[in-house]
């Protein structure tokens, strides 16, 4: 069996063979000639330097791997990997060493040999010729190679025997997928171990747990009706159904209204409809007292303005006709507009109630004015001025225009 430490130290001792000998040889050289070496080239004692460094480092991974021999840790693993038969496959620093002792002895015999010939320029690599230049850098590089095995066989030693990983990997126990988890499954090796002493025709019974996903979740329903009983029947905190029923019906009923209300609101001289109901005719009759009876008198009979009785209108006698004269007005007979005093309501329920006191004959009533209406006929033409109101209010002078 191979030992891989003494591979690493083979490789170590035959790289720092090969630094001294060319340096053995540059002394030697430069003892001969009085004229400057190769020291006095900066490339080459940077490349020196970093040289010296990694063999350094070399050193320390020695010491180091020297001190891991001599423990028991690495002794009781390398004897389960001497039992377990495994081979060892330590780094071949035998052939590391054999191929930098080669660059040795080339080196070596460059540099002992006399001077050569000059060489022309660009044959110079920073002021090195091209042997010296690669010969450092393969030095550097095979450097760095011995590093990298030390390493890898630290790595090596410190690592379980396959006999021992294969042991620890079969050991471990199946890791359980979420699925798993979820339904508290039962490895199949396992199942022997829950098996029921029941036998039905051969059928045997696992006595498995229940899910837990099934379980909580029958948890959870509990704690709601816990809950619920509380919030509805104990403490009466929330509205039961025929409550929440009626509740809801009544915030209809107000949104219905309210939509009523916004819709009578929306009505104008084209969409307005006769009004019948007796509330409705009662807020006419209010708003006539209220704003009319100056012109009109209390009865309606007329007094500035026209007898708003009988079936002769000036601007017409239909609905729509009579909203639009109080609406609009007609200002060049003294009639104003109150579509800024009035809602749209108002003016409706006051259009349905002069339609009501229609044939009313109050005594002492204003002559007739304007054109005889009979329900469905178009109204004068002059009805469909813009501006105008249906309800002319006429100055004394015109009472009694026909």
């Amino acid at each position: 069996m191979k030992n891989p430490i003494s591979y690493t130290r083979l490789a170590a001792g035959t790289l720092i063979l090969s630094g001294l000998m060319p340096l053995q040889a540059v002394a030697q050289d430069a003892a001969a000639k009085a004229e400057p070496t190769i020291f006095s080239n900066s490339l080459f004692n940077a490349m020196l330097v970093v040289s010296i460094l990694l063999v350094a480092l070399i050193f320390a991974l020695a010491s180091v791997l020297k001190n891991l021999a001599g423990s028991d840790y690495l002794m009781n693993k390398l004897t389960q990997r001497f039992t377990g038969g495994e081979e060892s496959n330590g780094p071949g620093a035998g052939k590391i060493g054999g191929l930098i002792l080669v660059f040795c002895l080339l080196g070596t015999q460059a540099f002992s040999q006399d001077a050569a010939p000059a060489k022309p320029d660009d044959w110079l690599i920073g002021g090195l010729d091209y042997f010296t230049f690669f010969f450092m850098l393969t030095l550097i590089f095979l450097e760095l190679i011995v590093i990298a095995l030390m390493i890898g066989t630290m790595k090596y030693l410190l690592r379980d025997p396959a006999h021992v990983a294969a042991a620890k990997k079969a050991a471990k126990p199946k890791e359980k997928t979420i699925m798993d988890k979820l339904n508290a499954s039962v490895d199949i090796e396992k199942e022997g171990e829950i098996m029921l002493d029941h036998n039905y025709d051969g059928i045997r019974e696992l006595d498995n747990n229940l899910p837990p996903w099934w379980k909580y979740g029958f948890y959870f329903t509990i704690l709601v009706a816990v809950v619920y009983l509380i919030h509805f029947h104990v403490i009466k905190t929330g509205d039961l159904q025929t409550a929440e029923y009626d509740k809801e019906m009544a915030a209809a009923k107000a949104e219905l209204a309210e939509h009523m209300k916004n819709a009578a609101n929306n009505v104008d001289e084209n969409t307005v409809k006769l009004l019948t109901d007796p509330a409705e005719i009662a807020a006419g009759k209010k708003v006539f007292d209220d704003n009319c009876v100056t012109c009109h008198r209390k009865d309606a009979g007329g007094q500035i303005g026209p007898n708003l009785t009988d079936d002769y209108w000036l601007h017409g006698g239909s609905i729509q006709d009579i909203f639009k004269s109080i609406k609009y007005g007609w200002t060049d007979n003294g009639m104003k507009s109150w579509k800024d005093e009035l809602s749209p309501v108002q003016i409706s329920e006051l259009a349905s109630f002069i339609k009501s006191i229609r044939g009313s004959n109050p005594a002492s009533a204003k002559a007739p004015q304007g054109d005889l209406y009979t329900e469905g006929t178009a109204a004068p033409s002059d009805s469909t001025k813009s501006g105008a109101d249906s309800l002319q209010v006429t100055l004394p002078a015109d009472s009694l225009k026909k």
